[in-house]
């Protein structure tokens, strides 16, 4: 399969862990000139927007799911003090990531993790303050019981940010899984906003997502 055509349909079909890797170690190098460039795709940037609307002042954030860095990018053209560090299951990703920098020429990430976050996830430095996450929790990708694996990643009180594709959000039950962890006391009741993943003039305008903002309790 060329880069060339790979694309959402490619994404949507993965099923595991193995299948992320394999995906995004081919389509890393041009994923953001074959996809989000071509398809005018905003997701990241209605994440950063969200966080910077409605988070108080942070200082430590995780970007979970990182991709090439797009989310950390945009956040630091808004938060420029914020430290940012990414997870990702995909070194090629991550390696695109370490390129991204911040309008004063640093680096946008202070360090970047190799992680799978469907399972348990190993935290190398102190709770973070907030979490952020867009393009993550989609199809063949993340579902609603891997919030339970970021949980311990937040300091008590720490945000969480999470953008959740629209029908993944309906079709994995997001929303009993999130009744679920305010009934365990592990997070306040969640608001649920929705953003448009693509520009306006994109083929794929209209497509939204949800994004759950909450607090941790733990």
């Amino acid at each position: 399969m060329s880069d060339e055509v790979l694309g959402l349909d490619e994404a949507y079909s993965v099923k595991t862990p193995d299948d992320n890797r394999r995906l995004y170690a081919k389509w890393a190098a041009t994923y953001e000139s074959s996809f989000v460039d071509a398809k005018q795709y905003r997701y990241p940037k209605a994440i950063a927007e969200v966080f910077n609307d409605v988070v108080g002042p942070v200082r430590r954030v995780l970007d979970i799911g990182t991709g090439t860095g797009l989310t950390g990018m945009y956040v630091t053209r808004l938060r420029p003090a914020v430290l940012i560090d990414g997870m990702d299951i995909s070194p090629e990703m991550l390696a695109q990531a370490k390129l991204k920098t911040r309008e004063d020429g640093s680096v946008v990430y202070r360090e970047l993790y190799v992680r799978d976050l469907t399972r348990a996830v190993p935290n190398e430095n102190a709770p973070y303050e907030a979490l952020i996450s867009s393009g993550t929790f989609t199809h063949g990708h993340l579902g609603p019981e891997c919030l339970r694996n970021l949980l311990p990643l937040l300091a008590h009180d720490g945000w969480l940010v999470v953008g959740v594709n629209n029908e993944h959000f309906e079709a994995k039950a997001f929303a009993g899984e999130l009744d679920s962890l305010v009934a365990l006391g592990a997070i306040e009741s969640p608001e649920i906003l929705r953003v448009d993943v693509y520009e306006p003039g994109s083929v794929h305008y209209g497509d939204q997502a949800r994004v759950i903002i909450t607090r941790a309790i733990n």
